[in-house]
């Protein structure tokens, strides 16, 4: 067993980061509209849409595990990743158009009916199902792959850096220009209640991220290791095989605190993300162009973070870092809370400088919501890169290869998040009394001011939880390092 880590070049890192950009247009597409498509849209009640986009974490629960054990476990020519890379983003890139289209047979009234008689809420669940199940076939594999192409501790976070950049990348291109390009609307048209506008944006980003898909298997092919001639554990059967690989990956006190954290910076991200669509429609009441600079601003943020994570970790260390970018979050998004939440700065607030009027309320509004997406840009591929060096540690004292189950269940903390958050997210616009289909005179003042409350403060709070986390991960560069020497050295 070779304990010499190694590393690859930044060329190879921005083309395993391709398959990143597939990620990012489905779940950022969907994160970003799917809320505001089902109730504004199709009008159906904000809670009904939250829990039918939550449920697919039951489905993950089982098929997250499973996917990273299979993988782990296979002996193909191809090698145990780009198989189902291939397959599940091919699958994944499907259902994120179906998603958007509602069959005419589905439809009826939605806000009068049962829940079990909603046919929209009940295509919704079904097609998240298939689209999840695509996207574990495909990203399990993908984040283990990446954990395999670079060992190195400070390779690791470049490596995850740059994947989170071109996730911002395609999350600016997509989501953020989707403004611009599908929701532009004319004469204060609410662009957003508009079907055919969503039908347009899911095709677009389909095609995208199925060339994307493709791009990721082909140039990171000669990644692959021929495993036909692995060794296969032959101790136990398949199942009860993977039940004590499970146990053992969970009963791991070296990854306990990075699942925690991740799930819980994670659920804080998503019901600010969630809401914050309904901040720039009703709190803010931004136009087109200034919605796209706002949303557009979090990917800049996102990006400019895990550009300056790979500074800081070499700085601070990974727990460091994290510290770091996870206390910037909480102090921009008190800032806006601050700011418009007391009324001290109105969402139309100008100022004029020689002369020009500027939206002083857009600029602030930028700055410190930028600032939040910042911090959470430091965190996010810091923390995927603390889980590669967990795994790593499993494997010097086992000699076991079992990257794509500490993938799967870091992945599934992650959707066990998301899920849960999205679930919150509805029930809080319901809870804050928002209306769907808005009413003809619009949401009411005191909804307006709870929805800022709610994606600010609460976003706030959540990340301080996260932070209370982290503080107790075990691995430093030191530590590695010397586990490196001493398992070396009895080979």
């Amino acid at each position: 067993m070779n304990q010499r880590p190694k590393t690859c070049s930044t060329g190879s890192m921005f083309s395993y980061s391709l398959g990143e950009c597939a990620n990012s247009l489905v779940m950022n597409g969907i994160f970003g509209f799917a809320m505001l498509f089902y109730t504004k849209s199709l009008g159906l009640n904000p809670t009904l849409a939250g829990i039918a986009m939550s449920v697919s974490v039951f489905w993950e629960a089982i098929t997250e595990p499973v996917m990273g054990h299979i993988s782990d476990n296979t002996r193909s020519r191809w090698g145990r990743r780009h198989p189902y890379m291939l397959i599940g983003g091919l699958i994944m890139a499907i259902c994120s158009y179906l998603i958007w289209t509602v069959p005419e047979i589905c439809r009826g009234a939605q806000t009068d009916v049962l829940w079990y008689k909603n046919g929209v809420f009940w295509y919704l669940v079904g097609m998240n199902l298939l689209l999840r199940t695509g996207l574990t076939m495909f990203f399990i594999p993908y984040m283990a792959l990446g954990f395999e192409m670079c060992t190195d501790y400070q390779g690791r976070s470049r490596l995850q850096g740059i994947r989170q950049i071109l996730n911002m990348a395609a999350n600016f291109a997509g989501p953020a220009m989707a403004w611009i390009f599908f929701f532009g609307g004319k004469d204060n048209e609410q662009a957003t209640a508009i079907e055919a506008n969503y039908h347009r944006m899911g095709a677009t980003f389909a095609i995208a991220t199925a060339v994307f898909v493709l791009l990721a298997c082909i140039l990171t092919f000669r990644w692959h290791d021929d495993t036909r001639d692995a060794p296969k554990n032959t101790r136990h059967g398949w199942m009860k095989e993977f039940f004590i690989e499970m146990k053992t990956i969970l009963a791991d006190p070296n990854p306990r605190w990075v699942f925690a954290f991740i799930f819980i910076v994670c659920a804080g991200m998503v019901i600010v993300s969630s809401l914050q669509m309904f901040v720039y429609d009703d709190f803010m009441k931004f136009p087109a162009w200034q919605k796209s600079i706002a949303h557009g601003s979090t990917m800049i943020g996102m990006a400019l973070g895990a550009l300056v994570s790979m500074g800081l970790t070499r700085r601070f260390d990974k727990k460091g870092a994290v510290l770091v970018g996870g206390t910037l979050s909480i102090i921009c998004n008190l800032a806006l809370a601050g700011l418009f939440l007391t009324d001290l700065v109105k969402p139309d607030a100008t100022i004029t400088i020689d002369g020009r009027s500027l939206p002083l309320g857009l600029i602030l509004f930028v700055i410190f919501h930028a600032g939040y997406w910042f911090g959470n840009g430091i965190m996010l591929p810091v923390s995927t890169a603390m889980m590669a060096d967990v795994s790593e540690v499993r494997r010097l004292n086992s000699g076991e290869v079992k990257d794509g189950g500490y993938s799967s269940v870091f992945s599934l903390a992650m959707r066990m998040a998301i899920s849960f958050s999205l679930v919150l997210a509805g029930w809080c616009l319901s809870a804050i009394g928002y209306e769907t289909p808005a009413p003809a005179a619009g949401q009411t003042s005191q909804a307006i001011w709870l929805l800022g409350l709610v994606t600010f403060v609460v976003g706030a709070v959540i990340c301080l939880f996260s932070l209370l986390a982290i503080r107790k991960y075990p691995i430093s560069h030191q530590a590695l390092e010397e586990l490196r020497a001493r398992i070396g050295g009895k080979l």
